[in-house]
């Protein structure tokens, strides 16, 4: 997607390791034509898996999650990171880890949300070493619904995580794959 790749190339800063920020248009301050045309984006790549639902983990995600399901017309659900009042205590849950982040979490999705009948398609903003999406697989698995596949803005192709999807049979698609950050200097992948 050139619209994603040029701004990945003008705007996005290389952090620390392969961190790359992309905050100041994907996922803190959000521009939302550019999330609307990303979500359409994805919609058109899986349009023909006869989805139902579509997936994500709070809260990067939300946006393009969002914009994927209007475009499907189908309805969003996001897993929550942590146990609520505003959530029905009979949940699927799995466990994930944020490399990123440092930090572990229980995500949750209501039983009353997702089920045996769903075709499901995961999305997130970023997809690294994939503990996210494998969680996500996982909450799918014991709802005994269906994965269609995983679309995601930004793969590290230079991380296990999108390797390690395809192997287990999941379809991946990204809009724009960082090959390696050399030099400080982010090489996206010619596709």
């Amino acid at each position: 997607m050139k619209e994603l790749k040029q701004r990945i190339l003008q705007e996005a800063l290389v952090g620390e390791g392969d961190i790359i920020h992309v905050d100041m248009f994907l996922n803190h301050c959000m521009d939302m034509e550019l999330m609307e045309h990303m979500g359409a984006e994805l919609a058109r790549r899986f349009r023909g898996e006869k989805v139902t639902k579509v997936l994500t983990v709070e809260s990067s995600g939300i946006a393009l999650a969002c914009f994927t399901g209007r475009a499907l017309k189908v309805p969003v659900i996001y897993a929550k990171k942590f146990q609520t009042g505003y959530i029905d205590p009979d949940v699927y849950s799995a466990e994930t880890h944020s490399f990123s982040m440092e930090k572990s979490y229980t995500i949750r999705v209501s039983k009353k949300y997702l089920g045996e009948e769903d075709r499901v398609l995961l999305v997130d903003d970023i997809l690294a070493n994939g503990q996210s999406a494998l969680a996500m697989l996982e909450l799918v698995s014991k709802a005994g619904g269906e994965t269609v596949g995983m679309g995601v803005a930004i793969e590290k192709r230079m991380r296990e995580g999108g390797g390690v999807l395809r192997r287990m049979g999941v379809r991946v698609e990204a809009l724009a794959t960082v090959e390696r950050i050399e030099g400080g200097r982010i090489l996206l992948a010619a596709d």
